[in-house]
């Protein structure tokens, strides 16, 4: 996403009040769902158009330890310094159970979050031991170790990968997902050999389904990495 894409966007509203909604937030997912990071820079470029349109900058974090890890900027320099007014900050997909935490840049924002969690369905009962979690995530940048970990994995089995023929890489691999476009057949083999991994179809699709996503985490080995190339290797010679 760029600022001249959202400026886009924006002038495809229909400006008619009451019969078109104005735009409000700008949501970023960092890292994106294509794998990639935005840097520092690009955030504040990107908040810096939105507050000036009159949008608050809303950030999907869900993978934000590993753009953290990635980038290796300071997570205030890719949140409120960047002009971040909220932030998801993610734990459940970095080794943490349902764990997500919503952090307010922005005070006034928060002011109505509690009745709006409730009535969204995700206030649990017991919520204390789902958030306990953090104590043991944020010590001693146990996050982040966990995502450089990840992020580690990802860049071995890319490099992998891309040694295979036939095998094309979609997109930069900057954080724990790496997508692939595998010869024909090949999906399948490795599926029937108990791969798992999943089909990654893009709007109006130009891999034309070919693309697959496979993910990393603080728990994969190099081993495994190298067996899977292994695997995708003896499949595209077959």
């Amino acid at each position: 996403m760029t600022p001249q894409g959202v400026a886009t966007a924006l002038a495809g509203f229909p400006h008619r009040p009451p019969h078109g909604a104005p735009g409000s937030v700008l949501s970023l997912t960092q890292a994106t769902e294509c794998g990639t990071v935005y840097s520092a820079d690009e955030l504040k470029a990107l908040c810096d158009f939105a507050h000036a349109a009159d949008l608050k900058v809303h950030m999907d974090g869900a993978r934000f330890a590993n753009a953290a890890a990635s980038t290796g900027a300071s997570p205030a320099a890719l949140s409120w310094r960047a002009g971040v007014d909220v932030l998801c900050f993610g734990g459940t997909k970095n080794g943490c159970l349902a764990a997500e935490a919503v952090i307010f840049f922005d005070k006034e924002a928060a002011k109505d979050f509690e009745f709006r969690r409730k009535r969204a369905g995700h206030l649990w009962s017991k919520m204390r031991f789902i958030a306990a979690q953090f104590d043991a995530y944020l010590d001693d940048d146990l996050w982040l170790k966990l995502a450089g970990c990840a992020n580690a994995m990802a860049t071995q089995l890319s490099s992998g990968l891309a040694a295979v023929s036939g095998v094309e890489i979609s997109y930069p691999t900057e954080i724990n997902q790496v997508f692939a476009c595998f010869p024909d057949g090949v999906a399948d083999r490795l599926k029937d050999q108990g791969a798992a991994f999943f089909p990654w179809v893009t709007p109006g699709d130009p891999a034309n389904g070919k693309m697959h996503r496979m993910v990393t985490s603080f728990k994969t080995t190099p081993q495994e990495v190298d067996a899977f190339v292994k695997a995708v290797a003896d499949a595209a010679r077959s």
